[in-house]
């Protein structure tokens, strides 16, 4: 990893840590530690955003940053439109994020054979549908804000857990072979919440 790219590390790093110190005294359950937990309970989710950064390591480069980037920013996005929505839940939704978990586990697989703007470009719609959720589930006696503010915290910090995975495993070729093995379970696991919703 280049010196900027660790800068930018450090930097994610302390973006997530400092709401903590900030919130801890100030802000009970409702809000900001909702929104931070969200991405973190929802297993779909979780290996979402896990995948993003693993995907960002094995492409190398700016994509470290750009990759999770673009999820963070488009999802944000996809929060206050979720929030703003009348109704409950869309089915889309659902199916969407589920997708996420197929492609992106998929892509670890294939590793950096799928173009790099085709990937931010899937990224970039996989964010949306996970905003578009986490907006979906904003309390209604919490602050919009403060949710939608605890659930880029956590997506960014899975991020940076999964760039920190990646970055480990593309070492040697054991562990190599063992991140592919990983993006399969993931995909399997999408395909089995994809089949449920279907066979339901």
């Amino acid at each position: 990893i280049s010196m900027f790219n660790k800068k930018f590390i450090i930097f994610l790093i302390c973006l997530v840590i400092h709401p903590f110190t900030v919130f801890a005294h100030t802000f009970g359950k409702e809000g900001f530690y909702d929104g931070i937990s969200h991405p973190v309970l929802g297993l779909d989710h979780l290996l979402a955003m896990i995948c993003v950064g693993i995907l960002s390591a094995q492409i190398g480069g700016r994509a470290i940053w750009t990759v999770p980037s673009t999820f963070v920013i488009i999802m944000t996005i996809g929060g206050f439109f979720g929030f703003l929505l009348i109704v409950q839940q869309f089915y889309f939704v659902e199916i969407g994020i589920i997708l996420s978990v197929i492609i992106l586990g998929s892509a670890i697989c294939i590793e950096k054979k799928i173009p790099q703007k085709l990937i931010i470009i899937f990224v970039g719609i996989f964010g949306l549908f996970h905003g578009i959720a986490h907006g979906l589930e904003i309390p209604a006696a919490s602050s919009p804000i403060l949710f939608i503010l605890g659930f880029i915290c956590g997506t960014t910090a899975l991020h940076i857990f999964g760039v920190f995975v990646g970055h480990l495993s593309i070492k040697n070729k054991v562990s190599l072979n063992l991140l592919r093995l990983t993006g399969i379970i993931f995909a399997s696991y999408g395909i089995y919440l994809l089949l449920g919703i279907f066979l339901n």
